[in-house]
């Protein structure tokens, strides 16, 4: 009987120490998951920044292309500088002369 006792107290024991060796794999694993998720939230921080400063570069491109000249008016542009570059040069040419 006493050997029977022995025999039930050994195996808790064997069971117990697998027991807490799993238990203490377990804190680890929750450790190293608690360690991802505060890591996963920075860079999710970071994620909701660049896409709120991408929308507003969005919006600031979609109203720059609708205020965009169109053909005729960029012609319209290039002939007005050209006349004036005539005459400025024009005007250098004058003072040149005096």
């Amino acid at each position: 009987m006493a050997q029977n006792v022995q025999n039930i107290a050994s195996s808790i024991k064997s069971k117990v120490a697998v027991i807490i060796d799993r238990q203490n794999m377990l804190a680890q694993t929750i450790e190293a998951e608690r360690a991802e998720s505060a890591r996963l939230r920075e860079k999710v921080k970071e994620l909701t920044e660049e896409v709120k400063r991408l929308k507003t570069d969005n919006e600031y491109l979609t109203v720059m292309r609708a205020a965009a000249v169109t053909p005729q008016q960029a012609e319209q542009s290039r002939a007005m500088l050209a006349g004036l570059v005539r005459e400025i040069d024009r005007c250098i040419a004058e003072l040149k002369a005096c």
